[in-house]
């Protein structure tokens, strides 16, 4: 008798766990996913993921924030930048660590396209809101990125004393007169060494 129900409460057991309702993946599940074929630098996967993710959730910012960084990593600034500014528009807390991430690769496109107006601006709000800024997802990209593209912005724009002011944010030894062209070649050069840190 005990033999015969054990088997049927393992029978039953069996059906039970067979019969489980089919669990749908979310938005968030594919994000996360799309930034776990990210670090492993398969960045067309991790896209596909991104945007299965945006497919069934349209404000989930996280996924215009991969999507964005997916395209700096295809060299497109240009659609990078369309990625970034969508998910800003929907981004509800500023203070999150995506919208740093968001205005970070804001200011690496808008870099590359020639428009230092609004490196500047967005690598201002990240340096302020969060001064030893990580980008979550790749430990190369932090604050002192942000420090260099926007004394670079200000560099390109003829700016030199600002972008002398950013370069002594990393190092406040670093002196030199901006007035001549030894000065602004060496500001330059300066700023070339945080780059490649």
């Amino acid at each position: 008798m005990k033999k015969q129900t054990l088997i049927l409460s393992l029978i039953l057991l069996a059906s039970m766990i067979g019969c489980r309702e089919r669990i749908e993946p979310q938005a968030d599940d594919f994000v996360e996913y799309g930034w776990t074929l990210y670090a492993e630098r398969d960045f067309q996967n991790a896209y596909a993921e991104f945007q299965d993710g945006l497919g069934l959730d349209s404000l989930y910012i996280d996924g215009y924030n991969g999507s964005g960084w997916c395209y700096v990593e295809f060299n497109r600034a240009d659609t990078a930048l369309g990625y970034f500014e969508s998910g800003l528009e929907y981004i509800t807390e500023d203070s999150s660590q995506v919208y740093y991430e968001l205005l970070t690769g804001r200011a690496f496109s808008a870099q590359v396209l020639g428009d230092y107006q609004t490196t500047i601006d967005a690598g201002e709000l990240v340096y302020a809101g969060h001064p030893v800024f990580e980008f979550t997802h790749d430990w190369r990209i932090n604050y002192v990125d942000i420090v260099a593209l926007v004394a670079a912005a200000h560099y390109a724009l003829g700016e030199f004393s600002a972008a002398l002011t950013w370069v002594q944010k990393l190092d406040t030894a670093f002196v030199v007169d901006v007035s001549t062209n030894q000065g602004r070649a060496d500001l330059i050069k300066k700023i070339e060494t945080f780059q490649q840190l």
